[in-house]
């Protein structure tokens, strides 16, 4: 099967050869301040399954440890790379904006990260397993990693 998607003005259009392999909502503050909105759903892909058809995104390094990528037209958020390696996450993968896959009806999210910062009134009671960033190892380890390089 084959993913695709792509910006709201379709100058960048993606596909993946692999299916995604893990999927969650993120209500973490970065999440919140890069999507303008209450939480930001992803799906996790290996970056080597992932191409673009059309256009080529910049990048924008948000944090000591992550890279967005954005259409520069019309300005869409389409994708999250770690920079270095996480609990969930590697360099190697690329976490896409479901949002942004013509189907992400067909994507079941898996987990909540962030939820120390999730807002009240985004109450999602789906019974998925919920963390908080502060109590995630892995992005200790990342931060730490990172600040030894600067």
């Amino acid at each position: 099967m084959s993913w695709t998607g792509g910006c709201l003005c379709g100058a960048i259009r993606y596909e993946a050869s692999e299916a995604p392999i893990d999927a969650g909502v993120c209500h973490c503050r970065m999440c919140q301040k890069s999507t303008g909105s209450a939480f930001m759903a992803i799906a996790g892909f290996n970056w080597s399954a992932l191409r673009f058809t059309r256009g080529e995104p910049k990048r924008y390094k948000s944090s000591a440890i992550m890279e967005k990528g954005f259409c520069p037209t019309c300005g869409s958020l389409l994708f999250d790379q770690y920079l270095e390696r996480t609990t969930k996450s590697h360099p190697d993968m690329v976490w896409i904006q479901l949002g942004t896959l013509d189907h992400p009806e067909i994507v079941p999210v898996k987990w909540h990260s962030g939820v120390e910062s999730q807002l009240p009134w985004a109450n999602i009671d789906d019974g998925l397993p919920r963390i908080r960033c502060d109590e995630e190892p892995g992005l200790a380890k990342a931060f730490a990693a990172a600040q030894l390089r600067e």
